[in-house]
C-alpha cells in the first residue's frame, strides 16, 4: 500500500496500524504483569527493552537469512535500510525474551514469570500482523491459486497425470471460494488461499489457552513456543509467494527449520527441569516419538505441492497437509507430555496469576 504524506511527513499504513497495536499490546502486558503483582517498574523496563530489541532482531533475522543474496548483489546495505522492510516475527520472539530476561535483572524478578505475562498479548499482536500483512501487501501469507488447486485436468483420461491433483476434491465451480477471508489475489489477480487467515485464527486460540493456563514460572512461555511451532510448521508448508529460505537452500524453508530448532530447544528446557534420574527416560520417550514425526512432516512438504516423492505423488495436497498435521500433533503432544512433568503446578505450589 502506498505511504501517506502530510507534507514533510510519510505514513506507512502498515507501519501506523501496527504502531497502534503495538501500543494496545503494551497496554494489555502492563495490564497481566499489574494482576501477577510484579513490581511497578516492570512495565515500563520491559517497553523501553522490548520494543527496540524486538524490532532489531526481527530485521536482522531476516538479514541472516537473506545473507546468499547480499553476498551475491554485493549490498549489504540491507542491513540498515529498513524502510525496505523484512523481519523476521522469530528474531521479534526472541528480542521479547530477552527484553523479559534484562529486566527481570534489572527489576531483580523471575525472568520466566515477567515473559508469561506477556504471552497473551503477544498472540493477539501476532494474529493483527498476520490480518495486516495479508490485506496490505501482495503475496504475504498466501497460498496456491485458487484455479490450480482445484484443477482437473487430471481428469481427463487422455491427458490424465495425477501429479497435477492438488485436491481431493474435484470442483467445477469454485467461485465461492474466490473471496475474503477464504482468498485473496497475489500481484497477478489470481485468486489464492488466503493461509494468514488460518494463522491469525490460530494465534486467537492460544491466547485462550495460554490466558487459561496455570504453570510455574515461564510455563506459559514454553507452552506458546509448543503451541505456535507445531501448527506453524504446517501453516508453513502451505505458503506460498514471498517464502523465506535458507541460505544458499532454496528448498528448506527457514520458519519450519526455526520452529523445530524451538521444538527442541524446549525438550532440552524440560529436560532439565526433571530429576537427574528422570532425564534419560523420559528423553527417549520424547525422541522415540518426535523424529519420526519430523521425518513425515518432512516426506509431506516435498509431496504436497513439490510433488518430488514418485511413489506418493498422485496424493493430493490437501491429503498431505492433513497426514502432516497429524504429524506435528503427535510431535506437539510428545513435547508437551514433558511440559506438564516439568511446569504443572502441584499441591503446595504458589500460583501467581497472569
Amino acid at each position: 500500500m502506498e505511504p501517506i504524506r502530510l507534507g514533510s511527513l510519510t505514513l506507512y499504513p502498515f507501519g501506523l496500524l501496527f504502531a497502534l497495536f503495538a501500543l494496545g499490546a503494551l497496554v494489555l502486558i502492563a495490564r497481566s504483569m499489574n494482576k501477577a503483582g510484579l513490581k511497578k517498574e516492570t512495565a515500563s523496563w520491559f517497553a523501553v527493552l522490548s520494543v527496540p530489541l524486538c524490532f532489531i532482531f526481527a530485521h536482522l533475522g531476516y538479514c541472516v537469512f537473506i545473507v546468499d543474496q547480499m553476498i551475491g548483489n554485493e549490498d549489504f546495505g540491507m542491513l540498515i535500510r529498513v524502510r525496505e522492510g523484512g523481519f523476521l516475527l522469530w528474531g521479534a520472539i526472541a528480542g521479547g525474551l530477552l527484553a523479559a530476561l534484562i529486566t527481570g535483572k534489572l527489576t531483580g524478578q523471575p525472568a520466566g514469570r515477567i515473559a508469561d505475562t506477556t504471552i497473551v498479548a503477544t498472540c493477539l499482536l501476532i494474529a493483527a500482523g498476520r490480518i495486516l500483512c495479508g490485506l496490505l501487501f501482495k503475496d504475504q501469507g498466501i497460498g496456491m491459486s485458487i484455479e490450480a488447486w482445484f484443477n482437473t485436468d487430471w481428469l481427463d483420461p487422455e491427458e490424465a497425470d495425477y501429479a497435477n491433483r492438488f485436491s481431493l476434491f474435484a470442483l467445477e465451480d469454485y467461485s465461492f471460494f474466490e473471496r475474503f477471508p477464504f482468498a485473496v489475489k497475489n500481484f497477478y489477480g489470481e485468486w489464492c488461499w488466503a493461509v494468514f487467515v488460518p494463522e491469525a485464527v490460530w494465534a486467537c486460540v492460544m491466547a485462550l489457552i495460554i490466558s487459561r493456563t496455570k504453570a510455574k514460572d515461564g510455563g506459559k512461555t514454553v507452552r506458546f513456543l509448543i503451541l505456535y511451532s507445531c501448527a506453524q510448521i504446517v501453516l508453513e508448508a502451505m505458503l506460498r509467494g514471498e517464502v523465506l529460505h535458507l541460505p544458499w537452500l532454496g528448498f528448506v524453508r527457514a520458519n519450519q527449520v526455526l520452529c523445530a530448532i524451538a521444538l527442541v530447544t524446549v525438550i532440552i528446557v524440560c529436560l532439565r527441569r526433571l530429576k537427574k534420574k528422570e532425564r534419560g527416560k523420559e528423553a527417549l520417550i520424547c525422541f522415540a516419538q518426535v523424529i519420526p514425526a519430523i521425518g513425515i512432516v518432512v516426506a509431506m512438504e516435498f509431496a504436497a505441492l513439490e510433488k518430488k516423492i514418485s511413489m506418493i505423488e498422485a496424493w493430493p495436497a490437501d491429503v498431505c497437509f492433513l497426514i502432516m498435521g497429524l504429524a506435528c500433533l503427535w510431535m506437539g503432544l510428545a513435547v508437551h507430555r514433558l511440559w506438564k512433568k516439568a511446569y504443572a503446578l502441584h499441591a503446595g505450589d504458589t500460583l501467581v496469576e497472569s
